[in-house]
């Protein structure tokens, strides 16, 4: 990966791409690549998914605060996924924030807990994802929302929402 890991004075980590292309991207994106901003306190879970999306072509950006996070140019993304226990601000409070800020693209929670999140915080994301998930799911998710003319092959996958997910679905 052609990145690196920042630590900010407050001890919080980012990574960024280094020697970006013109598009701000990574070399090997594809010729018009989809940005992603990826929020997680989990440094090591986020920097893998971060490199999983890259690999794939997506452009990625990855905070691990989200105050951080807060920093960031939202309409910039057409994508962003979210983890909801965080630090300080939890994903719910970083989704109207983002919105209030004016991201326009779909934002997915990727959550540790999702069955323990009351109705009107599953419904009030794109979709909503367990951390347990197979990342071929989030992949078909995200690929579904930024390429839906598109058969992705990150192999075989199953969409589900939140609410069916509760429901044992």
């Amino acid at each position: 990966m052609n990145s690196r890991l920042e630590t900010t004075r407050n001890g919080h980590s980012s990574r960024s791409v280094t020697n970006p292309t013109p598009s701000g991207c990574q070399p090997g994106c594809h010729v018009s690549p989809r940005r992603i901003l990826c929020v997680d306190d989990d440094v090591v879970g986020a920097s893998l998914l971060g490199g999983i999306l890259e690999s794939v072509g997506y452009c990625v950006v990855l905070k691990h605060c989200p105050f951080e996070a807060l920093q960031c140019n939202f309409a910039s993304f057409d994508l962003a996924v979210f983890d909801f226990h965080m630090p300080g601000m939890n994903g719910r409070e970083l989704f109207l924030r983002a919105r209030a800020s004016g991201a326009k693209g779909p934002i997915i929670l990727r959550s540790g807990s999702t069955s323990f999140l009351s109705h009107e915080d599953r419904t009030l994301f794109s979709r909503c994802i367990d951390k347990g998930e197979s990342i071929h799911t989030l992949l078909g998710i995200i690929a579904a929302f930024l390429d839906p003319n598109e058969i992705p092959d990150f192999g075989s996958y199953q969409i589900r929402s939140c609410s069916r997910n509760l429901q044992g679905t």
